[in-house]
């Protein structure tokens, strides 16, 4: 019936007679008169198909009408492409936009105008009967070749200018033609066409009437022109003549009939006013004018009533380009069928489709929907093609199914018939996307093989195009981690050896495409389909082009990118520039999806489809409104037969959501790119069709007394409320209660958990660790004490090891044990025999061998503890001198000749053997020059280092200054090297092992590694001590040069053992060349125990290269480099080399440092100002004299600098500058500076060596400078204090940091003091000009400072009346406790031991050592916070306790009474019930008397006088008859004690239960996280004490928080063994023990049940659920088998819904020992209570 009306309706619009100007106006037709209305309405836009002299009904077809001999006004489109391409057109265009503001809509057809204010404009010309278009087209020609001076023309109404014109229609197809030529002309004309009419030229002059001259300039003719010629130029000339007298007749025509027409319109205006004043309405009122004029046409579409054509979609006006279609008569090449060998389409299945992603996504309503970025799985480049192939297939079936259902008879009356040659060609990208070679998983010369044959297929596919058609080809590129881009191309043949190639791209690549900003909204806007113009034939048809394309998606390689694509292959095509092709043909800008929807890839499929790259094609805009229609139109036609209340919820908001969307989308598409005429039917079906939809939805959506009658009677359902009628508020019982509410309660739970809880776990036993043993002297006095201490040490540390789950901060208590050991309890040694502890007494071979295994055993536990806690570069300084001084002091204790029974290996090592043999040695190796780079805070080490120093070069020099051979260099070689061979030959003589023979090289090699490295065992058998010396010398050397002993990839709770640090020998070939012996050592889980290379010399390039070597690995050997190196500070910190893009630089000078950019520069993050940091960074330069000159930089001038040191980086940096030990000077040095300047680097940095390091050195040659600004530094900081502590302040770190750097100065000022004034001690070399009288009163004015007025601000800032904050009291506390670390006994008193027993008791409570690097350089994400946790490096705070720990308990013994008031201020720090002198609610309580526990394994664990007597006296040991030995154990240990301080390992125990801090796995759990973070103030920290753990369950008690926590273990029991577990009135089989009634459920799950939940037998209660809303089953499903399962089954239970029809999964699980019940599916979401993961729409039934 509308097909039937739309005919007659175009036959009478075609039978209208043309009628004059005069006689009226047409109905139908706009009044050139409208804008007289007394309201003016906004300026109608001209007609999207009309322009000047065409009619409603006077189209391009109704030319036959026209008299040859009438004067017509020709009019013809221009597009929005065309008047783009040129300069002039524009301008044009922005004239008649302004002119359009103020002009009437009055315009006389004869006059001569150009109207480029929409696509739809219009160009006049004068032309004088119908054989007239040669001077047309010459015309037209000249118009587009010359420059037009065109005046402001007014804005033509396109009713009245169609109505207005007499006998008046387009002159036809010529005058199209003339517009196409002109847009071609002004885009890229051709030399022809251009030669042809060089010389016509067009210019519109501006007049009071607006007159058109025509004018042609005459050739210029030369003499040297043939007769012929100059005949024909005459001639030429003759013809222009006669033409110009004729457009100048035509001219004068015309204007007369313009006069003509004025006045006219001025007669009919006189009359339609005279008309107008004489009609009145009923009220007495005038009417406007508009109704006193004839009926005008419909008003049109939205607030511009534009007026649209009828034309019908699938068809095409005369302007758009041929349509192609496979039944067509145009010639078709079906691509899709040549690849398929097939005649036939593929044929697609969606339904229904409104439930695809893909339908979501074309109607845009995935935008409302929950979109989470594809994982990692869908980055790969196969699963793109394979997104991409859907969305294409997608799309593919919305044209197919379109052409179906509205073909017609002919089969292309379909609304996207015309897309369906794209459809055919996007199907072929389909077959293309599997035909590619990387898809079959081809590789190597079957890949070669493969991808030839693809180009082959492909070039025959396009030499088969033919005009108008297009192709779609998969296009993008893959890198070599097997990720790539996805973009689609277009190729189309436009005839006469012209193609086209269009890039269709979202995402990586858009760069490149044009781009322009919307007008309305202000968004970029992208030419996403960029089309490359006037493509010759020949460069397609040639593979080259194509393998260069394919092989970017073919074979993986770096250089696949966008730039390869956009930048070479594209302006190859046509050779120009690639924006160049902008001017050449249409082009449309649309917004840029978003990341999400670029990732699937539906909009790129779309726009492949709609894109149509030819001058009058509809835009992809237009076409994608109808494709929307179809997808629609499919989506309504699916539910066309839905019965009332059928309909889904989900499903009705899907299409109402798709309605809405449908309707804004056409509401925002711009008349003017539609210029075929056609929008004005697809927005009327639209219209229709979504009217259509919204009836049928409210028709057969269910209602919401659907959903929520689940648990209600029957009766619920017909009664008045249910149809919207409410009588009375009373309604029945159960109508409020939810039936899936309350099922798991239980009301008795607290008897269950008794039950399920378990039994109580027994307490754990902790076995005392002795660290401080009161019978053992702090320095080793002689052999016995040495091993016995020794001894004792290494059973503790074993002990708070294998205890370390019971004992918080285990390694770094034995770290510190251990290393106080090799540096203080025993003795370092001497050269001298006569001097050394170690060989000035007789020694038994029994004793020496018992102390080398002891000190080896040391070394182990001391590796793997420091491997344990937080790494820092003062640790791996100590580290190294602990390690030098426990092979300095093997090495003597291996020269001692035993009294008894000399060991061989000493008798041949120290030289002492019968016979022509000499001294072996060890060498320092990197210890000497690596090591100098580590800062080392404490005086007493840095004293140890050089003395080892020392001690080594005077075991492997002799007096002559020759070298001595010397063994186990393995920061050298590997290989053994000669030293090595000739100890192993002489031993071998000796012991009469077997040698090599032949004695060749690698014979002797090879034979020494086998017998050091055990791998032959005859040696070791022998001599053992031979193992123990090789393994201690191997710890030194691998701690100053060696790569990361212990793998990092461990977890933070990972502790490692002694065993762990055992030392694996073996051997291995040097390499797969050769096969050279060397040694394999390992430890730590397999780790290979490997060296850094170390350059000896220290020349510029040497040392940068050395610098390389460590910068350029890990963490662990990143920290070996000096912080105070420029080279490191500017690669580490400045800004260039942060982000990791540039190549480490050399920094040596001042000039090199004069030549940074500012951004390699570092600011340490802007606290520095650029000339003040290069300042700074020149006195680092200097190491010599850098510590005045950078105290002074920051005592005194702008106190900015200060400030500056409260970021972490300027500290780390000024530490390093003080405290590096920097270069030794050797006591045989002699040489001295005798020229200046020293040329001669290594001899430069010799002379500069100290024998003390630097900051001794400063002390003893200038110690004033020093002092004084230490002082003012410290008095200007405290200056600062605000009364409290805040880590985004400057004071409070400042602060902190200039006590840290005082006490540390103190230290060194206090060890140099007492070396020089010890009685009958010379003093050290290095020291012999030291100031006693200045240094001491140095150290006065520090300490006093320190206590009297730095003191006093830590404790007002952690006053528990003020501080609440954990975090802040823990960082006040270690500087409280730092404070006294240099106090030796004679300076303890009650106040410092109160301050160092609570201090680190509250430290061991509160806080958790973390392992993060203290002071990484690079670890810079904010350069201005201070150092991390308590800002002092871990293994200082435990150093100051071990050290403390000896004078501390001395004191405690001697002076009862202090150490009563120290343990009472120990229980108010560590319960908070006080501070350190008073308690809070300030009554004083009698001090308890406090005393260790009577026996020697209890040493230092403090009881008070309420507890047990026999604790004291030591009778509690004594066992009780019937116990078992664990029973004692635990009683002796644990449980005979309430209130205990431990100050061995300062632990504070509170009624048997200690105090420690919350497990990170508790404290991070997810259950815990929102506890924590809001009524706990998201605490880093917690404190805790064990109320009861029985089997299953732990229990916690937060100290101070008012809260408890219960963690459950998993439950071990197998749930379908339990009676009951499955609910026994479950009891009928589903579905074979269904009632008829009950059909229903089985026609709801029948299709499902098998997908969901295969091999599950269900089970459902007795009841008839015949009329029942909803139904329940349950039933067990298996579970998959492992090691690690416990339940076989899982319990399902399935709830099914009758209307709408929906099935809910549930499992049955335990958490914390209750059941709950998790939805796993859903069939539908709006049933269900929980949102589930996945698609938010599912299969619905």
């Amino acid at each position: 019936h509308k097909q039937d009306h739309y005919q007659q309706q175009q036959q009478q619009q075609q039978q209208q007679p043309v009628r004059s100007v005069l006689s009226g106006f047409q109905t139908g037709a706009e009044d050139p008169f409208a804008e007289l209305d007394a309201v003016p309405a906004p300026s109608p836009l001209p007609s999207l198909t009309t322009s000047v002299g065409l009619g409603p009904g006077q189209g391009f077809s109704t030319m036959d009408n026209v008299s040859s001999s009438s004067k017509a006004a020709i009019g013809f489109g221009v597009s929005p492409a065309s008047s783009s391409t040129n300069k002039s057109s524009r301008s044009l265009a922005s004239n008649s936009l302004k002119e359009q503001k103020h002009s009437p809509a009055l315009v006389n057809p004869f006059k001569s105008e150009i109207s480029f204010g929409t696509s739809s404009s219009a160009v006049g010309i004068l032309q004088q009967g119908s054989g007239e278009s040669a001077s047309l087209a010459t015309a037209m020609t000249s118009l587009s070749n010359k420059s037009m001076s065109l005046s402001p023309i007014k804005q033509v109404s396109p009713s009245s200018a169609s109505g207005t014109v007499p006998q008046s229609t387009a002159v036809g197809m010529s005058a199209m033609n003339a517009g196409v030529k002109m847009s071609q002309v002004a885009s890229n004309v051709t030399d022809k066409i251009s030669s042809a009419f060089a010389n016509v030229s067009m210019t519109t002059s501006s007049g009071d009437k607006n007159d058109t001259e025509i004018e042609t300039t005459l050739p210029k003719t030369t003499t040297t022109d043939g007769p012929l010629k100059r005949d024909a130029t005459q001639k030429e000339l003759i013809q222009e003549q006669l033409a110009r007298k004729k457009a100048e007749e035509e001219a004068r025509i015309h204007r007369e009939k313009e006069l003509e027409w004025e006045k006219n319109m001025e007669k009919e205006k006189e009359r339609r006013l005279q008309l107008a004043s004489s009609v009145a309405s009923v009220d007495g009122q005038v009417r406007s004018l508009a109704s006193a004029l004839p009926t005008p046409r419909a008003e049109g579409i939205g607030s511009s009533r534009s007026t649209l054509s009828s034309m019908r979609p699938g068809e095409f006006g005369s302007t758009g380009p041929p349509i192609l279609h496979p039944r067509g008569k145009n010639p078709f090449f079906d691509p899709y069928g040549f690849l398929a060998d097939s005649k036939g389409e593929p044929t697609r299945k969606f339904n229904p489709i409104y439930r695809v992603q893909p339908f979501w996504a074309l109607m845009n309503i995935d935008i409302y929907i929950r979109r989470l970025p594809p994982g990692p799985e869908s980055f790969t480049i196969a699963a793109k093609y394979d997104s991409l192939a859907k969305a294409i297939s997608f799309i593919c079936h919305i044209v197919q199914e379109n052409e179906k259902y509205w073909g017609g008879s002919s089969g292309m009356d379909a609304p996207l018939s015309y897309l369906k040659a794209n459809q055919l060609g996007m199907e072929a990208c389909i077959k293309f996307i599997a035909s590619l070679p990387h898809s079959a998983g081809a590789s190597g010369k079957q890949l070669d093989a493969l991808f030839l044959s693809f180009i082959n297929m492909f070039v025959s596919i396009v030499t088969k195009i033919v005009k108008d058609q297009q192709i779609v080809l998969p296009g993008g590129w893959q890198g070599l981690d097997g990720k790539g881009h996805i973009c689609l191309y277009i190729l189309r043949y436009h005839g006469e050896e012209k193609f086209s190639f269009t890039v269709c791209n979202t995402g990586d690549g858009l760069q490149y495409h044009p781009s322009k900003l919307d007008p309305t909204s202000g968004l970029e806007l992208k030419q996403i389909a960029m089309t490359i113009w006037d493509i010759p034939r020949e460069r397609l048809i040639d593979s080259s082009f194509w393998v260069l394309l394919f092989r970017m998606q073919v074979y993986p390689d770096k250089k696949n990118n966008a730039e390869f694509l956009y930048t070479k292959l594209l302006p190859a095509l046509n050779s120009r520039p690639l924006w160049s092709n902008l001017d050449l043909g249409p082009s449309e800008f649309l917004p840029v999806p978003d990341k999400i929807t670029r990732q699937n890839f539906h909009f790129l499929a779309k726009l492949a489809l709609t894109t149509v790259p030819v001058v009058g094609a509809r835009s992809s805009q237009y076409s994608s409104l109808l494709l929307m229609n179809a997808a629609v139109d499919l989506a309504y036609r699916s539910i066309e037969d839905a019965p009332p209340g059928s309909m889904d919820p989900e499903d009705t908001r899907i299409l109402k959501l798709s309605g809405r969307n449908l309707a804004n989308f056409g509401s925002n598409i711009d008349a003017n790119t539609v210029p075929d005429g056609t929008l004005g039917s697809a927005l009327s079906s639209t219209w229709d069709l979504l009217d259509k939809l919204l009836q049928k939805l409210n028709y057969s959506s269910s209602k919401p007394m659907d959903q929520h009658s689940h648990g209600m009677p029957a009766s619920a359902l017909s009664d008045d409320f249910a149809k919207g009628s409410v009588a009375s508020l009373t309604a029945e019982p159960g109508l409020t209660k939810h039936p899936f509410f309350g099922r798991f309660r239980r009301d008795n739970y607290d008897a269950v958990v008794k039950e399920l809880m378990g039994e109580q776990r027994p307490d754990p036993i902790l076995i005392p660790a002795v660290l401080t043993d009161e019978s053992m002297p702090a320095v080793a006095t002689d052999y016995q004490t040495a091993a016995s201490s020794l001894y004792r040490l290494c059973h503790a540390c074993s002990l708070l090891l294998h205890q370390r789950q019971l004992v918080k901060n285990a390694p770094a208590f034995v770290a510190s044990a251990a290393q106080y050991a090799l540096t203080i309890t025993l003795p370092m040694a001497n050269l001298d025999p006569k001097l050394c502890f170690w060989r000035k007494k007789p020694m038994r071979r029994e004793t020496q061998t018992n102390l080398l295994f002891l000190i080896r055993r040391m070394c182990r536990i001391y590796s793997a503890a420091t491997s344990c806690v937080q790494q820092s570069r003062g640790l791996i300084a100590i580290r190294t001198t602990a390690f030098a001084c426990a092979a300095c002091i093997a090495d003597a204790i291996t020269r001692v000749k035993a009294v008894d029974d000399p060991s061989p290996f000493s008798l041949h090592y120290s030289g002492e053997c019968e016979g022509p043999t000499e001294p072996f040695g060890i060498e320092a190796g990197s210890f000497e020059t690596l090591a100098a780079n580590m800062p080392i805070f404490d005086a007493h080490y840095t004293s140890l280092r050089f003395l080892c120093l020392d001690y080594l070069r005077g075991v492997s020099v002799k007096l002559d200054g020759t070298t001595r051979p010397t063994i186990f260099n393995y920061d050298r070689s590997m290989v053994p090297m000669k030293g090595d061979i000739e100890l192993i030959e002489q031993l071998s003589i000796e012991l009469a092992l077997p040698r090599p023979y032949p004695r060749t090289e690698m014979a002797c090699i090879s034979n020494v590694a086998s017998l050091i490295s055990g791998r032959n065992g005859l040696l070791i058998e022998v001599l053992p001590e031979i193992e123990y010396f090789r393994d201690i010398v191997f710890h030194f050397k691998h701690s100053v040069s060696g790569k990361a002993a212990a793998p990092s990839n461990v977890s933070e709770q990972f502790t490692w053992l002694p065993h762990h640090a055992t030392l694996k020998w073996t051997t291995k070939p040097f390499s797969s060349e050769d096969n050279t012996p060397m040694y394999s050592v390992t430890a730590f889980h397999e780790t290979s125990q490997e060296f850094v290379e170390v350059d000896v010399k220290t020349t510029s390039s040497g040392a940068f290269k050395s610098f390389m070597r460590f910068f350029g690995k890990g963490k662990e050997e990143q920290r070996k480099l000096s912080a105070a190196d420029p080279t490191n500070i500017v690669n580490s910190c400045g800004e260039k080399f942060l982000k990791g893009k540039s190549k480490p630089i050399s920094v040596k000078t001042e000039d090199d440092i004069l030549h940074l950019s500012n951004s390699e520069l570092p600011t340490f993050g802007n606290v520095l100002k650029p000339a003040d940091s290069e300042r700074f960074l020149s006195f680092l330069t200097a190491p010599y004299i850098r510590i005045p000159l950078i105290l002074d930089f920051f005592a005194n001038g702008d106190p900015g600098r200060l400030a500056a040191l409260r970021s972490k980086s300027l500290q780390l940096i000024v530490d390093a500058a003080m405290f590096e030990p920097g270069r030794w000077r050797a006591a045989d040095f002699t040489d001295i500076v005798q020229e200046i300047p020293v040329m001669d680097e290594e001899k430069l940095q010799s002379l500069l060596a100290t024998p003390l390091g630097n900051m001794y050195n400063e002390i003893a040659k200038s110690p004033d400078v020093l002092t004084s600004c230490i002082i003012k530094m410290l008095a200007r900081a405290l200056d600062m204090d605000v009364g409290k502590y805040n880590n985004k302040s400057t004071s409070g770190p400042l602060i902190l940091y200039t006590i840290r750097l005082a006490v540390r100065v103190e230290g060194f000022l206090k060890f140099a003091l007492k070396e020089c004034t010890t009685p009958g001690k010379p003093r050290p070399r290095g020291l012999e000009s030291l100031d006693c009288v200045k240094i001491e009163e140095a150290m006065r004015r520090i300490r006093n400072a320190l206590d009297k007025q730095a003191f006093p601000i830590l404790e007002y800032w952690i006053d528990p009346t003020r501080c609440q904050d954990v975090d802040v009291a823990c960082i006040i506390h270690a500087h409280l406790l730092y404070l006294f670390k240099n106090y030796t006994y004679d300076d303890l008193d009650k106040h410092a031991i109160s301050v160092l027993l609570s201090s680190q008791v509250y430290l061991m409570i509160n806080h958790r050592f973390s392992n993060q690097a203290y002071d990484d350089l690079q670890d810079m994400i904010d350069p201005m916070k201070p150092p991390p946790s308590i800002q002092i490096a871990q293994s200082e705070i435990f150093d100051v306790i071990q050290k403390q720990r000896y004078e501390v308990l001395k004191y405690m013994r001697l002076h009862p009474k202090d150490a009563n008031e120290a343990m009472e201020s120990v229980v108010r720090i560590a319960t908070g019930t006080g501070s350190r002198t008073r308690d809070n609610d300030k009554k004083s309580l009698t001090s308890r008397n406090w005393q260790s526990i009577g026996h020697p394994t209890c040493y230092g664990r403090f009881v008070p006088d309420t507890e047990d007597e026999k604790l004291r006296d030591g009778s509690y040991r004594k066992p009780v008859p019937g116990q078992s030995f664990e029973e004692w154990m635990l009683q002796v240990t644990t449980k005979a004690v309430g209130i205990e301080v431990n100050v061995q390992i300062s632990e504070f125990t509170l009624q048997n239960h200690k105090m420690m801090l919350l497990s990170p796995h508790i404290l991070n759990h997810k259950d815990f996280t929102h506890t924590r973070k809001t009524a706990l103030n998201d605490a880093t920290d917690l404190a805790c004490a064990e109320v009861m753990h029985t089997t299953n369950r732990f229990w916690w008690r937060l100290v101070g928080r008012r809260y408890d926590l219960q963690s459950w273990a998993p439950d071990q029991r197998n749930y379908i063994d339990l009676p009951g577990m499955r609910n026994p009135r479950f009891s009928r089989k589903f579905p074979t023990q269904l009632r008829a009634g009950e059909r229903w459920i089985e026609a709801t799950l029948a299709e499902k049940l098998p997908l969901i939940l295969p091999n599950v037998t269900l089970y459902m209660l007795p009841d008839d659920h015949s009329q029942s809303p909803y139904v329940e089953l349950a039933g067990w499903i298996e579970n998959s088998r492992d090691a690690g399962t416990i339940n076989t089954h899982t319990l399902k239970e399935v709830v099914v819904f009758r209307n709408p029809p929906a099935i809910n999964v549930f499992n049955v699980v335990e958490y914390g020992r209750r059941f709950f019940r998790v939805l796993e599916y859903t069939s539908n979401m709006s049933t269900c209570q929980h949102e589930v993961d996945g698609e938010p729409y599912p299969d619905r039934v």
